[in-house]
């Protein structure tokens, strides 16, 4: 979907309307709540075990299952 938007805006100023609706999953509203609540167990998790917290493992759990899914995809379309 990006080509022909591409294409469309070299020759075209882009307005609002040109771009595609946002996914619900894909809101930052959404991905920010998910990832504050991963934050916050994170938090909760290293005060227990008497260590650092660590940003990249609320990160991890916010998106891994996305990156899991189209790494899968991308991995399954190679034999295909």
């Amino acid at each position: 979907w990006l080509g022909p938007l591409f294409y469309y805006g070299k020759n075209h100023d882009l307005e609002v309307k040109d771009l595609h609706k946002t996914l619900p999953n894909d809101l930052s509203e959404k991905l920010t709540d998910e990832l504050e609540k991963n934050w916050k167990l994170e938090l909760d998790a290293a005060h227990q075990r008497k260590r650092k917290p660590k940003l990249l493992t609320a990160i991890r759990k916010t998106f891994m299952w996305s990156y899991v899914l189209y790494g899968g995809w991308v991995f399954l379309s190679a034999f295909l």
